[in-house]
């Protein structure tokens, strides 16, 4: 991607660039937290691997790096806290995801930004989250609304 230089990833920026990058995509910050809080919660490490894999097997994965999009400031806050009786983390195991990728296949392609995007994680648990039942009342009546283009 451009130079030889590895990007520093930590779980505080990763969060910021989902919560940013939802926002631009109409979700809002409580709807964000909810399904972060509710995949800790209910989702198991290898389920949440199996709905962030396909995202990180895209060739335009790389897009996520670009600097306008993801760049660690040092003053970053970690937005997505887990309640202490969470049964997985799931922006850590992003983080850890993350980091095998670049390990392992640094430097990337530079892309444009067509298919990847840090929002691809909120709609990859939310899905997850909607197909096994655990997504909550107010989530399942927000996907109905954005179904319906209201």
């Amino acid at each position: 991607m451009g130079g030889k230089r590895k990007p520093f990833i930590t779980t505080k920026a990763i969060s910021e660039a989902i919560v940013w990058s939802g926002k631009t995509k109409g979700w809002t910050q409580q709807l964000i937290q909810e399904v972060w809080e509710l995949s800790s919660l209910h989702l198991s490490e290898a389920v949440i691997r199996s709905a962030f894999s396909p995202i990180l097997s895209k060739p335009t994965v790389s897009a996520l790096f670009n600097r306008n999009v993801y760049a660690v400031s040092g003053k970053e806050e970690l937005q997505f806290e887990c309640p202490p009786s969470a049964i997985s983390d799931p922006c850590y195991i992003l983080s850890e995801m993350l980091r095998d990728l670049i390990q392992k296949q640094w430097p990337m392609d530079r892309l444009p930004p067509m298919d990847s995007e840090w929002n691809d994680f909120n709609d990859a648990l939310f899905e997850t989250l909607f197909d096994l039942g655990f997504s909550s009342r107010r989530l399942r009546g927000w996907k109905l609304e954005q179904d319906l283009g209201m």
